[in-house]
């Protein structure tokens, strides 16, 4: 049976944690030699060492993974180090490999993925500047519905075939079917406006972010929609499971696909944009999903209208609330409370000993 030995998890623990939130997009505010997390203003961060003041909790590198991020003992080892080694192997020969090398993605014959770039360094930048959860991206990577690209798909007009050019770093954002396999893919630019959806492309199983057997579902326009909404759901005082469909535009043919493949969801929240095309689109696909359903409509399917409450969707409603909060937090920087919390508010790496 293969098992971690002490040094295994020793050597996970001394890892720097530092750079392993900046390589996993992690937002990191510099004090001193320590970092505050950004989106947890009161978790330090040193080093390999970390302690969250509000939760009362800390430790090193390992006990970040699994209690921060919620990973198992051996999902967390796996990130760290590498998979288990058996009693008697050389350390040397447990090198961890890029998970992309370990699970490569499987396309459906004519859909042409653009090309992975060797990092996502550009997309956890630009997802982040959108107000995106890293972990949320982290955990899309992981499945491969998100990746990088610095390539596009050209048709050469003299031999007919398509070739591979360079362009400014992109996302890519992966629609799978039942089996995991690639059906669809949408480009959108890092640096600018610029988007497509890759050549062979069905948008019956766009960008989705699935929940176990959740029996509802959120329906957006597009997959950064999806991920803002989940992200919001960090801010939620109690969180509730739910699937997170994006149509790539307003066609609901993912939705009605997505709903064959899961006919135990019986709650239906269409949350497209609050302009005019996404207030049509809604009444469109509600009136679509009544022919669907008929007489269960109202009864055992229940459709609501969510529309986002500030501004024209979903993401610009996160980066509001986002900003709105840390106006809050600036304010109460500027005016703390009149408290001497003393030695105890310290990280433990800055107590006496």
């Amino acid at each position: 049976m293969k098992r971690y030995s002490e040094e295994q998890i020793k050597q996970a623990n001394s890892m720097n944690l530092v750079s392993y939130l900046q390589s996993n997009g992690y937002q990191l505010v510099p004090e001193g030699r320590q970092f505050k997390l950004a989106e947890h203003d009161s978790l330090y961060i040193r080093d390999n060492q970390w302690y969250w003041f509000s939760q009362g909790k800390g430790g090193k590198t390992l006990d970040f993974l699994t209690q921060y991020e919620g990973k198992s003992f051996v999902d967390a080892m796996r990130e760290l180090v590498g998979e288990p080694m058996e009693v008697g192997d050389n350390p040397q020969r447990q090198q961890k490999q890029p998970r992309a090398q370990r699970e490569p993605l499987r396309a459906a014959e004519g859909l042409m993925l653009p090309v992975p770039a060797p990092n996502n360094d550009a997309v956890f930048s630009y997802l982040k500047s959108r107000g995106i959860d890293a972990r949320k991206v982290k955990a899309c990577i992981d499945e491969g519905t998100i990746y990088q690209t610095e390539m596009y798909w050209q048709l050469n007009e003299e031999t007919g075939e398509y070739e591979a050019r360079r362009c400014s770093p992109a996302v890519v954002f992966v629609g799978k079917d039942a089996e995991g396999v690639a059906r669809y893919a949408c480009t959108r630019s890092t640096v600018g406006d610029f988007k497509y959806d890759a050549i062979g492309s069905d948008k019956s199983h766009s960008f989705t972010i699935p929940d176990g057997n959740s029996k509802a579902v959120w329906v957006f326009e597009s997959a950064i929609d999806a991920l803002s909404h989940a992200t919001l759901s960090n801010y939620a005082k109690t969180r509730y499971s739910a699937h997170r469909v994006s149509l790539g535009g307003v066609s609901p043919a993912a939705l009605m696909q997505f709903l064959d493949t899961h006919p135990d969801v019986c709650y239906i929240n269409l949350a497209l944009d609050s302009d005019r095309q996404g207030r049509e689109a809604t009444e469109q696909i509600t009136a679509a999903l009544s022919e669907r359903f008929g007489a269960a409509l109202g009864d055992t399917i229940r459709v609501y209208d969510h529309p986002p409450t500030v501004g024209k969707d979903y993401n610009e409603e996160l980066v509001f609330r986002q900003e709105r909060f840390r106006e809050q937090r600036r304010q109460a920087q500027q005016n703390p409370p009149a408290q001497n919390f003393g030695q105890n508010m310290q990280p433990p790496w800055q107590q006496a000993r």
